[in-house]
């Protein structure tokens, strides 16, 4: 009888721990093997809609023109989700982090300039996320797991591990600056490893014990602030490439949807074979861009003055039993972001 009743709960235990072993699975990130055993999240990145972003690259136009390493938004916002999760983030905040960016148009912040938010501190993916997640039919999953869209959106004010202000680090701001360096060969893959491992979220911050490759990092951040997010030809070939699509738009060579929902190289394909001047002039800009305009001082000259978002990080690490600002205790790198910080704020003097 004792054994018989010892099998039962046995029996009860693996019927419990089914739906689990069921839905289980390794998902492939940049930092290694994570295991998955939650249902929604499995069946969030197995939705073609999350799948789409595959086809995104994280740097947008610049995949095209100087930076073409294959770095996608998938892989950021897989590396996102792998960070938060690490960290015993709560499964809404992972949801969060994992979806983050699901809403970005093709090009990423090229959508920016196709409708107008260029110049504004709040981006367009972000004002649409709420309406994207709806109409994407992402919604209707989290509402099979008994979430809500108002649960899941990536603030501050909800999830200040995913999201925080800068120069302050958050999983958002780990993965692409972690993955960023690896490709532009600031970091190596073991050392991307380490810092994954080495960062803690505690007291409402990020914090490392390893300021060698947080300096490392973190000069990344100045490089490509300096020479890809905030740079002049990221700049103009943005403009450039948002009025060909307005273009193809006016024509009907494709729809506001198609910049929603597409992908990057589909939208690149039907550009290119148009045959109307008004594209092919800026798909030529796009492509020989320093032939098109130059960085002067003098203010005499017929100028554009041309000013982008400061991206520089200055995380907090372990130094003499305390947290510093790396910055704080490198005066080389201190320099170095200060001179970054004020090329930034006075902007580029853009002569075309």
């Amino acid at each position: 009888m004792f054994h018989r009743f010892a099998n039962l709960k046995i029996n009860l235990f693996f019927l419990f721990l089914l739906p689990y072993i069921l839905y289980a699975r390794q998902i492939d990130t940049f930092y290694g093997l994570i295991e998955v055993n939650e249902p929604v999240i499995l069946e969030l990145i197995d939705s073609p809609i999350f799948q789409r972003l595959k086809n995104i690259h994280q740097y947008g136009v610049s995949y095209y023109t100087t930076y073409r390493e294959e770095y996608n938004r998938y892989d950021h916002s897989i590396g996102v989700f792998a960070i938060l999760k690490t960290n015993n983030a709560s499964i809404e905040e992972q949801i969060a982090g994992l979806l983050h960016d699901v809403s970005h148009t093709a090009f990423s912040h090229v959508g920016d300039w196709f409708f107008g938010k260029e110049n504004q501190d709040k981006d367009y993916q972000n004002d649409i996320h709420p309406l994207f997640l709806k109409e994407s039919g992402l919604a209707d999953i989290l509402k099979k797991y008994n979430f809500t869209i108002e649960q899941i959106l990536p603030k501050e004010d909800l999830f200040p591990s995913l999201e925080n202000s800068l120069p302050n680090l958050c999983a958002d701001r780990i993965d692409y600056n972690i993955q960023g360096a690896y490709y532009q060969g600031f970091i190596t893959h073991q050392e991307a490893v380490s810092i994954f491992k080495d960062l803690r979220f505690l007291n409402n911050r990020w914090v490392s014990n390893d300021p060698v490759l947080m300096k490392k990092i973190t000069r990344f951040s100045l490089f490509m602030t300096k020479n890809c997010w905030g740079s002049p030809t990221n700049h103009v070939t943005s403009r450039w490439l948002a009025d060909a699509i307005l273009r193809a738009i006016d024509l009907g060579c494709l729809s506001h949807r198609d910049f929603q929902y597409g992908t990057d190289q589909e939208i690149w394909d039907k550009l290119s074979l148009q045959k109307d001047s008004i594209i092919e002039e800026k798909m030529k800009k796009i492509m020989n861009s320093q032939d098109y305009f130059s960085i002067i001082t003098d203010v005499s000259q017929d100028h554009c003055l041309v000013k982008s978002k400061f991206r520089g990080i200055n995380p907090w690490v372990l130094s003499n039993s305390e947290y510093k600002r790396i910055t704080e205790i490198d005066d080389n790198l201190a320099k170095e972001y200060e001179e970054t910080k004020r090329i930034i704020s006075n902007g580029w003097l853009m002569k075309f």
